[in-house]
């Protein structure tokens, strides 16, 4: 059976205003990111233990994306007190030799997040670059307490 969906294009508004000292200032970008026919948007409470929000592997499964599939992704804290702290991790500590790399952002009440690919940086063992990686998990803890988070994912 082949598909009856159409690519769309998503669009993509970021804009700051404020006012100070009577002048306004800001600014306004227009992204488009065309051959998108697959959107996922949810919203999930997140505990104060750390839980897997997001998958990416090279299948899609429940709550797992495709990598190369994934084009855009935000995450909104929809709590207006605590923040969440977003954990992106790539490799795994399973693995013979090998060691899970983390990479830690702390998300604020009412902010969000956005990327548009899944690759990522972090060290455990220096503070130099070596290369980018993608991540396979991306996890989430509340601060004190439990937080409703905003999960939108737009993919080929």
């Amino acid at each position: 059976m082949a598909s009856t969906i159409d690519n769309a294009t998503l669009t993509v508004q970021v804009r700051e205003e404020v006012t100070l000292n009577n002048r306004k200032l800001g600014g306004q970008n227009v992204h488009t990111i065309k051959g998108i026919n697959e959107v996922s948007e949810r919203i999930l409470s997140v505990p104060t233990s750390e839980v897997t929000i997001l998958g990416l592997s090279s299948t899609v499964g429940a709550g797992t994306y495709v990598t190369s599939d994934v084009k855009y992704i935000r995450l909104t804290n929809l709590d207006n007190t605590n923040f969440v702290r977003l954990t992106f991790v790539s490799g795994s500590s399973s693995d013979a030799g090998a060691k899970a790399n983390r990479f830690d952002v702390k998300l604020e009440a009412e902010r969000s997040m956005i990327f548009t690919n899944a690759s990522i940086s972090g060290s455990n063992e220096d503070l130099s670059f070596s290369s980018f990686s993608n991540f396979t998990d991306l996890k989430a803890a509340a601060d004190t307490a439990a937080v409703d988070v905003e999960l939108f994912v737009a993919s080929e």
